[in-house]
Order: structure tokens, then C-alpha cells, then sequence
């Protein structure tokens, strides 16, 4: 059955994919983060086989320009991997391992590149795999090395 709504038409016989991460497409994106930024440690986590949790957790970057105070988070912070261009100087940075993070699962056996075709205005969701990029950890903070 074909669906159209609006300009945009689903055609529902097509096989539906629930986002997901294999372990082994999660090894691909820490192996590239540590060969890519040596000067870098992450914490890369599948979270229930349809996320992953990419933390910098310590490194020789000083990352107090994105520290947010006023939610009494001086070691913490949410990083918004569709919107870099919000981190001043570390744009470059983000948009690299967010690049990571959406192409290194598609090295491993029967891996797969990030995609999209979501429409929030209908309510349709279709990802790969969502994402969660942050510096330092809830419950850890970001630890800076010289």
C-alpha cells in the first residue's frame, strides 16, 4: 500500500527496520575515535542495540568555553551532534568524530553507514542508529591531562 501525505509518499510493503547497532559497529567507531584522536579518551557505549554513547572522557583539551554554569555543570555537557556550529572553536572537532560516528559501523562485517529518513512532522521515524555525543559523563566528569 502506497501512503501520500502532502508532497511525501511511503509506500508501506517496504521491509521496516528498527534502528540498530551491532557490538561489532560499535567497535568500528572506538577503534577510529583512538586511531584518529590519540590525544583523546572516549567511552563509546551501545545503549538497548538502537544507540550509541560516544563520551570524551579525558584529554588535553580544554573544554571550559562549553561548560554550562547555570545548570551547575562545570565538567559536563551535551554536545548536540546536529548542530556543531554551537561550539565556537571545537566545531571542527565534533563534526569529526560525529563523521566517526556515522561512517566507521559501515567497516565492520555486515556494518551499515548512519542514515536518516525521518519526518518529525508526521511522526515517521527511520534511523540507522541514534546518537549521544557528550564531554565528560553524568556521573564522571571530563578529566583535563597536560
Amino acid at each position: 500500500m502506497v501512503i501520500v501525505v502532502g508532497r511525501i509518499t511511503y509506500n508501506t510493503n517496504e521491509e521496516k527496520k528498527m534502528a540498530y547497532i551491532s557490538t561489532d559497529e560499535v567497535k568500528e567507531i572506538r577503534k577510529e575515535l583512538k586511531e584518529t584522536f590519540p590525544n583523546l579518551k572516549f567511552s563509546v557505549k551501545k545503549d538497548h542495540h538502537s544507540s550509541v554513547n560516544v563520551s570524551i572522557v579525558k584529554g588535553d583539551v580544554d573544554f571550559a568555553d562549553i561548560f554550562r554554569e547555570e545548570n551547575n555543570s562545570v565538567d559536563y555537557a551535551q554536545i548536540n551532534p546536529y548542530h556543531t556550529e554551537f561550539y565556537g572553536d571545537k566545531k571542527e572537532l565534533f563534526e569529526k568524530i560525529v563523521s566517526i560516528i556515522k561512517t566507521a559501523p559501515a567497516k565492520a562485517v555486515n556494518g551499515q553507514a548512519w542514515y536518516n529518513n525521518s519526518d518529525a512532522q508526521i511522526d515517521y521515524f527511520d534511523t540507522a542508529y541514534y546518537i549521544s555525543l557528550s564531554v565528560g559523563r553524568w556521573n564522571k566528569p571530563y578529566e583535563r591531562s597536560n
